[in-house]
């Protein structure tokens, strides 16, 4: 969790407490709101989530998905985040009106939850951060109910990535403390192996590449705008000299289609 408690003012500060990407389809001028709202819809529909169902959360941040699911289907949100800070955060939230979202404390690798205890899981740019994709995988089947649905928007890694590619690839994982990013059928591999039925995937690459030009124009923003934000970036740069890197670098990766972004959707 040191990734985000010692970044939590950035993208606070860039993005808000949508810790994702947003989607931007074709040309249009949404609201980075509207942009990462839909990322949730799009990750969400092919749930039919239901009112009263259980739903877990897998790496939930701040909270903020977890509230927008609940209050738009009426179901039960479980949050689940490694980072105290995030669940102080969340709980000084309010509530949302329809369904519930509590943000608990805890290690999905290493969670304590029953045998079937939910009905619907979701896992938004959570996978790159496990240290163990099959326990990932593993416990998503072991927890979800019979017929269970999961959807999971994640990066993944192109196959056959020439030297280039798989160095900056390996750049992005070192400064976003991601312990390996897989390829689609890496995941879809795991996904089978324990069980679970893949019943469709999108590739959003194209869609949410704007993101990270959006990030980079915000940060120069503020670095003029805001002396807080530049004395926070003067002391994370002393800190971790190569991070500034990270925006021009996620750039080029979805520009080569070194990287790729999807959802995957499974069913138990």
């Amino acid at each position: 969790p040191r990734h985000y408690d010692e970044l939590g003012f950035f993208y606070r500060q860039l993005w808000g407490e949508h810790l994702h990407h947003g989607v931007w389809d074709g040309d249009d001028d949404r609201s980075v709101a509207d942009a990462t709202t839909r990322l949730l819809e799009l990750a969400t529909a092919p749930l039919n989530l239901r009112p009263e169902e259980l739903v877990v959360d897998i790496g939930c941040g701040y909270g903020a998905g977890a509230r927008w699911i609940a209050e738009h289907t009426g179901a039960h949100l479980t949050g689940l985040t490694l980072s105290p800070h995030q669940v102080e955060v969340a709980h000084s939230r309010p509530a949302p009106h329809r369904g519930t979202a509590e943000v608990r404390l805890g290690d999905w690798l290493a969670n304590d939850y029953a045998d079937h205890s939910f009905e619907a899981a979701v896992a938004i740019e959570s996978l790159a951060h496990m240290r163990d994709k099959p326990a990932f995988f593993g416990e998503l089947a072991r927890t979800l109910a019979p017929g269970g649905r999961a959807a999971i928007a994640c990066w993944t890694a192109a196959p056959d990535l020439a030297c280039l590619e798989t160095l900056l690839l390996r750049r992005l994982c070192h400064d976003g403390q991601l312990p390996s990013l897989g390829t689609l059928d890496e995941y879809r591999r795991l996904a089978h192996d324990v069980g679970l039925r893949v019943t469709g995937h999108r590739d959003l690459t194209a869609a949410v590449e704007p993101t990270w030009w959006i990030i980079g124009r915000r940060a120069l923003a503020s670095l003029f705008r805001s002396p807080r934000f530049l004395l926070a970036s003067l002391a994370s740069a002393l800190r971790r000299p190569t991070f500034a890197l990270t925006i021009p670098a996620m750039i080029l990766a979805y520009r080569t289609r070194a990287l790729r972004y999807g959802i995957l959707w499974l069913e138990n």
